[in-house]
């Protein structure tokens, strides 16, 4: 009783309650009875993700004949936490968090998504045009937006370019936490900021969005070393013959018209490639860099 109370509790501080299901146990994972968790997070409106990964899993269970569950969760240490007692099984991360995810649960990277033909991406910084910027060195005791803190692309990776040319964003400058990548470079057009960090190119989103001159008023003044993407993570404990289901049925899925469709709208990602947990040695060694902890940062985010 005891037992079941413990474990019940440990559902409900990870906002999981409704996938915990003590009979579940008497089905084998991918049943009906015992589905798979796939954990997502709203990065975009809710609604749509919540939509576009139900149709995710419809299609993925379509391809492999096992069922999925997919949940929304509130943060990325939410969906670490839950994998670390078997509450998710599948998660779509973005580096950072799976980093975390992987050095804490030994959670296993199978998938990396594809933007703009590239499973890889890149942060930049941006001015404006006008400004007379015209180095990373000129940055020093200006006002910088940074998209939010566990960005890599919008913030990690272009503190670490600051620091290579002997700035310290800290001390040298005036941070504003933008919040989105959107933000900081709204924020840099109206003039809160001198710079703003985003990744390549947020621009275009914005351009879209009725600010029409945005590519000829701001200008790239440098670009980081590319960034492994977000990606599909299992944790360790599933067999081997669940962990090839879901992986090739995913790579199936993302080949297929309709699939293509709902990988779109849910994070708009165009494909999806196999990754290694190697292939996130970049982000470690960036937070590193910065003398920064993983886990705390990402906690810090949430």
């Amino acid at each position: 009783m005891r037992t079941i109370l413990i474990a019940g509790l440990v559902a409900l501080a990870l906002g999981l309650t409704g996938c915990y299901k003590p009979e579940a146990r008497s089905y084998p994972l991918g049943h009906e009875k015992n589905p798979l968790v796939m954990a997502f997070v709203p990065s975009t409106e809710a609604e749509k993700v919540i939509s576009s990964g139900e149709s995710l899993a419809a299609l993925l269970a379509e391809q492999t004949e096992l069922h999925f569950k997919p949940h929304l969760a509130t943060s990325y240490v939410s969906i670490v936490e839950a994998m670390a007692v078997g509450k998710v099984h599948v998660a779509w991360l973005p580096p950072m968090a799976y980093v975390f995810a992987h050095d804490r649960n030994g959670d296993e990277v199978v998938l990396k998504v594809v933007r703009h033909g590239s499973p890889t991406y890149r942060g930049q910084i941006v001015v404006m045009a006008d400004s007379g910027i015209e180095s990373i060195a000129d940055l020093k005791g200006k006002r910088i937006a940074f998209a939010d803190q566990t960005s890599a692309s919008g913030h990690y990776y272009p503190a670490v370019l600051l620091k290579q040319h002997g700035i310290d964003p800290a001390a040298d400058m005036e941070i504003m936490w933008a919040g989105s990548h959107d933000a900081g470079l709204v924020a840099l057009v109206k003039g809160s900021v001198d710079v703003a960090c985003s990744y390549d190119d947020a621009r275009e989103k914005l351009e879209t969005a009725g600010f029409t001159d945005i590519m000829e008023t701001t200008r790239i003044l440098a670009y980081t070393p590319d960034i492994p993407a977000d990606n599909v993570a299992l944790i360790k404990e599933l067999d081997s013959q669940l962990k090839y289901k879901i992986t090739a049925g995913l790579l199936a899925l993302a080949e297929s018209e309709h699939g293509q469709q709902v990988l779109m709208d849910l994070y708009e990602i165009e494909g999806l490639v196999p990754a290694a947990d190697t292939d996130y040695d970049p982000v470690r060694e960036m937070v590193a860099a910065l003398d920064k902890d993983i886990e705390e940062e990402v906690r810090q985010g949430n």
